[in-house]
């Protein structure tokens, strides 16, 4: 029996959504969005701005027509560095909440790290190194060895923020 399911990244630089297919333990890719948002342009002395968590409620509903017209009802909805490295977290999660009605789950650092390294290592052979994310507010690190993640860590360093508040 196939399900379909959905998961939206609402990351500092782009929102994504992912629709997947899934039946029995193998899944497959449907169709990528991604709407260039630029959340981190929009946090001003660590405070997400109005402004920024309206761009990013309008991002959520567009990708929820979509998925009603599909009639995907089934998503998840994760935020990494765009809502994890800011000072007004829990009124961001509950405005997009009431404003979209997406339950988002904000990511650890830790968490971000090993799941990109995780999804990265499904299309690569790498058993030993170093794998980097560099995203738009936060850059991940982890340390591969024998296939196995034995260090990870996120530095709240990345490529729109250091442009918004350096340039």
């Amino acid at each position: 029996e196939k399900m379909k399911y959905a998961v939206i990244d609402i990351g500092s630089n782009s929102i994504c959504l992912v629709a997947y297919e899934i039946n029995e333990n193998n899944f497959k890719t449907l169709f990528k969005e991604k709407i260039m948002a630029g959340l981190a342009g929009y946090v001003k002395k660590g405070i997400l701005t109005d402004e920024g968590i309206e761009k990013a409620c309008s991002s959520l509903n567009e990708f929820k027509h979509i998925l009603d017209s599909l009639s995907i009802s089934q998503c998840s909805v994760f935020a990494t560095a765009s809502l994890r490295n800011i000072s007004n977290t829990e009124e961001a999660v509950e405005k997009i909440y009431s404003l979209t009605g997406f339950k988002t789950e904000v990511v650890s650092g830790y968490d971000e790290a090993v799941f990109s390294c995780k999804g990265a290592m499904k299309d690569t052979d790498m058993e030993n190194g170093v794998f980097i994310d560099i995203g738009g507010g936060s850059t991940e690190i982890a340390v591969l060895d024998k296939n196995e993640i034995i260090q990870a860590v996120s530095i709240p360093l990345g490529s729109l923020k250091l442009y918004s508040e350096y340039v």
